[in-house]
């Protein structure tokens, strides 16, 4: 089954059209996306809040979660053994390569 001549050209419009759609949408996305950019390196507070349209009225105060956490720490210092580690590797890793040994001599036909 082949295409005729007419065909093949319309194909080839539509294929062009399209790669040429979509780097054009791209680059709309990125010019919006950077015009939205805004630095606030220098900024203070109430010009973070005026950019963003954060309302400090409605924010919570009070502690941070770094400063309950030096007070109370949540967390458990955990303990490892090492030396059950390497040995749990150590046979992890023997038994990959026997596995791979074996896998590669394997010859049904001999």
């Amino acid at each position: 089954m082949s295409l005729s001549n007419q065909s093949k050209r319309l194909v080839f419009a539509v294929l062009v059209a399209l790669f040429l759609a979509f780097p054009t949408s791209a680059s709309a996305k990125m010019d919006r996306s950077d015009s939205s950019y805004v630095s606030t390196l220098n900024m203070t507070d109430e010009q973070k809040e005026k950019v963003y349209g954060v309302d400090s009225s409605t924010l919570a105060k009070g502690p941070t979660l770094q400063e309950l956490n030096e007070e109370n720490p949540s967390y458990v210092k955990r303990e490892y053994d090492h030396k059950q580690q390497v040995v749990v590797g150590s046979v992890i890793m023997f038994c990959v390569a026997l596995a791979m040994v074996l896998m590669n001599n394997y010859n049904p036909k001999r």
